[in-house]
This record gives C-alpha cells, sequence and structure tokens, in this order.
C-alpha cells in the first residue's frame, strides 16, 4: 500500500491573532499585502507538481466590508460574542470595521476569490474547506454550543451564497477540537484532528499546568527537529458515524530557534515514514506565511518537488482531506 500525502492551506490572515493582547498591526498588514502579490506564485507551485490542496477559508474574509450602524456597538452583533476567561476584552476587539481597500489584514474576498476561481479551473482536484467565521477556539469548555453552530453556520452561509460551495471538511482553528456533533450536523465528512503531541499545548487559559504544558511541548519540538526524529504519521479515525478525523502531522512554517530548511527536512522524514508504513503524513500552512517569509517559497518547492518524485515511482499518493475518509473506509 501507498503512503498518503495530504496538504492544507489555512487561509485567515490576521484573524489568526485575534486571541492576543496585542498585535502588530503593521506587520500584519504587510504580510497580508505580500501575500496578494505572492498567490499566483503559490498556484503556479502547485500547478507545476500537481498536488492538490485543501484549502481552508475563514469567512470573515469572503468579505469585502463590515461595518456597525452605532459607533458604541460592538462589531457583528448578529454573531455570539464568547466570554473566554482567559480573553483580554471582546473577540471582535481588532475588527475595524471597513473595508478591504483599508485594512487589507482583516477582509479577503479578492484572495478567496482568486482561489476559487484557480480550484476550479486547475488541472489537479483541489478542495475548498471550512476554518469557521472568525478564528473561535471550538475546544474550549466556554466556546457553547450556540457559539460554534453561529461560527460554522456564517461562513457556511457566505460560501454556499458568494461561491455555491457547500465545504465538506472543517479546520479546527488553533487544532483546538469540539463540538463535533456541530460538525456532522452541517454535512462534513472530515476534520483535521489534534496533531500528535507528547503534551496539548493548544489551550489558551493563563493557567501554570497550561503553562508547562506548552513550553514542555515545545521544547520537546525543538529537541525532535534538532535530533531528526521524524514527525508522526497517522491513520483517519471515524469519530463519529460519518465523520472522519485525519490528525496534523506537521505544522510547515518558520518556528523560533527552528532553520525552516529543518522543518523541510522533517517534511521530507514524514513522507518516507508515510510511504515506509502505507499511512497517512498531512502536512498543513498557512497562506500568510508565503507574505512572511523571503525563503519560504524556495523549501515549500523542495517539499512538493519530493512528492511528485516519490508519486512518480508510484511509492506516494496525494489526497485531499475530503478524499480520506474514503480510501480507509474502504
Amino acid at each position: 500500500m501507498p503512503g498518503v500525502f495530504s496538504l492544507s492551506i489555512d487561509v485567515e490572515l490576521a484573524w489568526a491573532f485575534v486571541h492576543r493582547k496585542k498585535i502588530d498591526l503593521t506587520k500584519v498588514t504587510s504580510i497580508s499585502i505580500n501575500v496578494r502579490k505572492a498567490i499566483n506564485n503559490v498556484f503556479a507551485l502547485l500547478e507545476n507538481y500537481e498536488v492538490a490542496a485543501t484549502w481552508n477559508i475563514l469567512g470573515h474574509l469572503i468579505l469585502n466590508q463590515c461595518s456597525k450602524e452605532n459607533p458604541n456597538e460592538l462589531p457583528h452583533s448578529d454573531m455570539p460574542h464568547p466570554k473566554y476567561s482567559w480573553l483580554n476584552g471582546d473577540w471582535y476587539k481588532y475588527d475595524p470595521c471597513t473595508n478591504v481597500n483599508e485594512d487589507p489584514a482583516w477582509y479577503g474576498k479578492d484572495i478567496v476569490d482568486k482561489i476559487v476561481h484557480y480550484v476550479r479551473r486547475s488541472k489537479v482536484h483541489h478542495e475548498i474547506g471550512c476554518h469557521s467565521f472568525s478564528h473561535q477556539q471550538f475546544g474550549d469548555p466556554e466556546c457553547t454550543e450556540e457559539l460554534a453552530k453561529a461560527e460554522i453556520t456564517k461562513c457556511i452561509d457566505l460560501m454556499k451564497a458568494e461561491y455555491n460551495i457547500s465545504p465538506k471538511t472543517f479546520a479546527f482553528p488553533r487544532d483546538y477540537v469540539g463540538h463535533l456533533d456541530e460538525l456532522k450536523k452541517h454535512g462534513f465528512v472530515s476534520f483535521r484532528d489534534v496533531p500528535p503531541k507528547l503534551y496539548p499545548c493548544t489551550k489558551l487559559e493563563k493557567t501554570p499546568s497550561n503553562y508547562l504544558k506548552t513550553y514542555s511541548s515545545l521544547a520537546l519540538q525543538l529537541l525532535s527537529y534538532y535530533f531528526l526524529f521524524p514527525p508522526h504519521v497517522v491513520t483517519p479515525k471515524e469519530t463519529l458515524h460519518g465523520l472522519v478525523g485525519t490528525p496534523g502531522c506537521l505544522a510547515y512554517g518558520k518556528k523560533p530557534m527552528i532553520p525552516l530548511k529543518l522543518v523541510t527536512f522533517k517534511a521530507i522524514q514524514g513522507i518516507n515514514k508515510a510511504i515506509q508504513k502505507g499511512k497517512v503524513f498531512t502536512m498543513y500552512t498557512h497562506l500568510r506565511d508565503f507574505g512572511a517569509n523571503g525563503n519560504f517559497f524556495s523549501n515549500f518547492e523542495k517539499v512538493l518537488s519530493y512528492v511528485k518524485s516519490k508519486r512518480d515511482e508510484s511509492k506516494l499518493v496525494v489526497k485531499t482531506m475530503s478524499e480520506l475518509p474514503r480510501g480507509y473506509n474502504e
């Protein structure tokens, strides 16, 4: 049985950082502008090496603009606003309520339009997935059913209205999994599950226990790169009837104190391990990474080139996230 490679690209821009106490708005704006310049090169790479991707779109990026009638009211009054005990202020406090021209880090319909157009004309079979509406923390105990349902519904409704797309794959923000029953109710068949780690470090509550788990996990990850330990490879698992989770194996991108060439080497290790064991290696990255790092393209291309070489040898197949359950259900 050949190994399987699955690539996901999360499209979220500045919304990935709304949980933070402070955001460098100048930096995230610069990155979002660079993304717009680089996106055609991303398409060209995928097309050249014939590698399909699952594009996980954040719902708010489908908007060209948003506003509020009363300056004193909170943005998106139609949406539930979470009351996370660890959150500094309102979840939407950074939402500028302007438009894509004034604040391109918070709106991205031009980007999503390009992705959808590319996916529809590509010679390889890409997929459009859902990444929620505003990057909520689904696995947090304070993320209510009402909030999870609203986040999923809003994103799906925007995709349907703008592009006539009904997504079948869901990527949880920060890989913080929760409310799987809502995914099933809304017709999803696949989701990216929690990455295999020695310690979970997705929680954002500011407690000594979480700090210990987070920094222990990060330290172990750091050692794994410098000692050249290969990443995990996985098998998709049905969590609810008709809903299959596949853990993310490697978050591909620049990491603190880890050169990108080591991350690239680890990705190639993961591909080889998937081939050796006949399992799945899931690699995921973020579209903003292509606008944030000058040598990102050349390293990313090395991974795609290796994928193509192993596929040409019939040792590897490439699948989108929603295609993974079909193969393993059979």
